[in-house]
């Protein structure tokens, strides 16, 4: 699909829960929504039949589909029964994901435990690693979003999520602006700190990586453990507009998943921002 800007809610629009995928998918091509999450944060279920509509629903509207893995994912552990059962979590989000044709599986890449951060980073990698050549052994080509943590418990700072993405070919941060907020007590409070987070993903992965770029936003409530709570956008914490007015002035074409919990909602709010700072 065309590189664009793109709005999309993280599941099913509100109105629409309990309903199946493809209705989902129609309600945001009648939204102007060029996005949707699948969330698979309690295990893979997808319907072959359900699949196979979605991804032709999601073709002809020009949405692109991403999917969120299971939350059952700790790569950092030392723990040989855990590091199979992340293996396995992963490994079904990635096939799932190749046959309904989502771009990318975004994924927590788990907790430093009593590990150092290099204890805990190498075996992340060796568990992506793993996986990849697996990928690679069935022609599955998915990318692996390793998302940024709310928590410092959590492995997951940009300078990590970075790093693993440098290392490993089939990974590219996903970036989660609530989660940089609250994991670093407030951090983002201007434009200029939006800029600073894109800006280090620019200088040290390449500008290939903006291309695109997959990200979650929401307001976030926090304490000194990090993130607490998702929160409506109109809490602005942090403020969407600064962010808006930086992607309309660099003309980036961002996929921008909302996570607050007004979902879509919120997504058709963010678009609207975006068009308000366009028409001047």
């Amino acid at each position: 699909m065309a590189a664009k800007l793109r709005f999309g809610p993280a599941g099913m629009p509100l109105s629409l829960k309990g309903k199946a995928l493809p209705e989902g998918l129609l309600y945001c091509a009648k939204h102007k929504l060029l996005a949707f999450e699948i969330e698979w944060v309690r295990g893979v279920r997808l319907n072959k039949q359900v699949a196979i509509k979605a991804k032709q629903i999601a073709k002809q509207h020009d949405i692109l589909l991403s999917a969120h893995a299971p939350y059952w994912i700790n790569a950092a552990s030392p723990l040989e029964e855990k590091q199979q059962i992340s293996f396995r979590n992963l490994w079904q989000s990635v096939q799932a994901a190749a046959l309904i044709n989502a771009s990318i599986v975004v994924f927590h890449p788990g907790y430093y435990q009593n590990l150092t951060q290099e204890q805990a980073l190498t075996n992340v990698y060796e568990l992506l690693k793993q996986l990849q050549e697996k990928m690679q052994d069935n022609a599955i080509e998915v990318w692996l979003g390793a998302e940024t943590t709310g928590k410092p418990l959590q492995v997951g700072t940009l300078d990590e999520i970075i790093w693993l993405s440098k290392k490993l070919k089939f990974v590219k941060p996903v970036i989660d602006f609530a989660h940089i907020h609250a994991r670093n007590n407030g951090c983002i409070k201007s434009k200029s700190d939006y800029e600073s987070i894109i800006k280090k993903i620019k200088d040290e992965l390449g500008k290939k990586y903006l291309e695109a770029l997959h990200c979650h936003f929401s307001s976030v409530s926090f304490t000194a453990k990090g993130e607490k709570q998702h929160l409506p956008i109109a809490r602005k914490q942090p403020d969407f507009k600064p962010l808006a007015e930086l992607i309309v002035e660099k003309n980036y074409k961002f996929t921008i998943i909302c996570e607050s919990p007004l979902l879509d909602k919120d997504a058709i709010k963010m678009r609207e921002i975006v068009e308000s700072i366009k028409a001047g």
